[in-house]
């Protein structure tokens, strides 16, 4: 089906708009640390927040007559993309950021393309090109270029592990999405995800953190955490996945690449975090290595680069 200029041109500036959306997501992190949340306190109201509009867009799809379900994979994929992208990745995220600028860790988790490409060899059994090959050796020295100095003299923060873990359990959940996920109606499947985590971090906020529910009763910045929530993924969400349905992976893939600039950038103007040479140097090394690897990526209609944690993994 083509697709007029406009429209194309329409798409695009959703996915850009999108993806600065999303890069909001560690300055609303960094702020609401500052202020005495905790991780777990935020994530509880992001997903209390995320679960009422997208039972309410679920609701309004019914009643148009949309029609869902899911078979054993896709159950399987939902539950197993729950524990790794629900709850897993983001709670490493959040954590990360306690002990890393936002800057920085934007620089961190620009593996993930790069252990997207290892996973689906594995588990997808794609074939591994040169482009591929390329892009992750410029994604290796841009960390390595990152984090040399602080592993040089062992002073290398607990928050750089955490992150890392956090973008490989994203590529896990993208892994497993594309494996067992069939089901079209992806908005079913990132409900019931949403609402199985929230779930989930109610048991674990009662059982190691009670206090957060007697924070909760008269929460402090309640607007940043409605922002967190909206701006940083519900927003990113709706704009991302259904600008794809009028343009090509291959595009979104190349936008994508300007996530990290575009992150870092935020924390500078935000946050007051001054933009080091080697983050620079880094970040050239970044972008490159996004390129070489989105490309190949998105012609085996694998988003290579997920822009927020709720969304869901393919087209």
């Amino acid at each position: 089906m083509m697709f007029s200029k406009k429209t194309n041109r329409v798409a695009l500036a959703g996915i850009l708009l999108a993806i600065v959306c999303s890069k909001t997501n560690p300055i609303f992190t960094k702020v609401l640390l500052a202020k005495g949340w905790t991780p777990l306190g935020m994530y509880f109201l992001t997903l209390l927040f995320a679960t009422i509009v997208l039972a309410l867009h679920e609701f309004m799809l019914l009643e148009s007559g949309e029609k869902w379900g899911m078979d054993y994979g896709d159950i399987k994929g939902t539950l197993l993309t729950t524990v790794t992208g629900g709850i897993l990745s983001p709670l490493f995220f959040l954590n990360g950021l306690r002990f890393v600028r936002a800057s920085e860790a934007v620089l961190i988790t620009s593996l993930l393309p790069l252990y997207i490409v290892l996973l689906a060899v594995i588990f997808l059994k794609e074939k591994i090109n040169r482009s591929m090959v390329t892009g992750g050796l410029f994604l290796l020295a841009g960390t390595a270029v990152l984090l040399w100095k602080d592993v040089a003299h062992a002073e290398l923060s607990i928050g750089v592990p955490l992150l890392l873990a956090s973008s490989f359990f994203s590529a896990l959940t993208t892994t497993f999405h594309k494996k067992y996920v069939t089901h079209r109606h992806l908005d079913s499947i990132v409900l019931v995800r949403t609402f199985i985590s929230l779930l989930v971090i109610t048991c674990i906020i009662a059982i190691v953190e009670p206090e957060t529910f007697t924070m909760l009763q008269n929460p402090p910045s309640m607007w940043l955490v409605l922002g967190l929530s909206i701006i940083g993924f519900l927003l990113p969400y709706f704009l991302y996945f259904r600008a794809l349905a009028t343009i090509s992976t291959l595009d979104a893939g190349l936008i994508v690449a300007a996530g990290p600039a575009i992150g870092m950038l935020m924390a500078s103007a935000f946050l007051g975090e001054q933009i080091t040479p080697m983050q620079m140097l880094s970040l050239g090394f970044t972008a490159f290595g996004i390129l070489f690897i989105n490309v190949p990526l998105t012609k085996l209609r694998i988003m290579p680069s997920r822009i927020m944690e709720l969304g869901p993994l393919r087209r």
